[in-house]
């Protein structure tokens, strides 16, 4: 061997391990775990949003119930009863099928609207009040079965 081969050979160390990775920047497969959390917590917090704007209207609409019941004697006056009753439901209606037909809807059209979209047992048949009641001179109805129909509609539609 040749000097020059030999002071090559001099400067070759030993087999030795590598340096350990540092902390910054992450691997891919960690980038893409924390974009998934991260789309999952917006999506949870969206929905969190949702419901509670949902549960919260639908807290005021259970207390402008309460108010009509406490501010109206259906046996004193049993027509603004009725038509309050009756803009309680439209409200919800309204808001909840936008662009339908129900807008048009008046007496018995509007009772059948009513009566398809309640529940399965639902005795529906108080909600005729809100058709013919208005026009009659002393209607006669029955108020908690109308109350009770009343506070199923929110709670599913409200």
């Amino acid at each position: 061997m040749d000097a020059g081969n030999s002071n090559l050979l001099s400067r070759l160390r030993d087999i030795h391990s590598a340096t350990e990775p540092g902390w910054w920047p992450p691997a891919p497969g960690w980038w893409a775990l924390a974009l998934l959390i991260a789309a999952m917590l917006a999506l949870a917090l969206r929905y969190g949003w949702q419901r509670w704007r949902v549960v919260r209207r639908r807290g005021r609409l259970l207390a402008a119930l309460e108010q009509i019941g406490q501010e109206i004697d259906p046996a004193v006056d049993p027509h603004e009863y009725l038509a309050r009753m009756n803009k309680l439901f439209r409200v919800i209606a309204l808001r909840a099928f936008p662009g339908t037909a129900c807008v048009r809807l008046q007496g018995m059209e509007w009772v059948r609207f009513l009566q398809s979209l309640m529940p399965e047992g639902a005795a529906s048949a108080g909600l005729s009040a809100l058709a013919s009641g208005p026009y009659e001179p002393h209607p006669q109805f029955d108020v908690n079965s109308l109350r009770q129909l009343a506070q199923t509609w929110v709670r599913k539609y409200g």
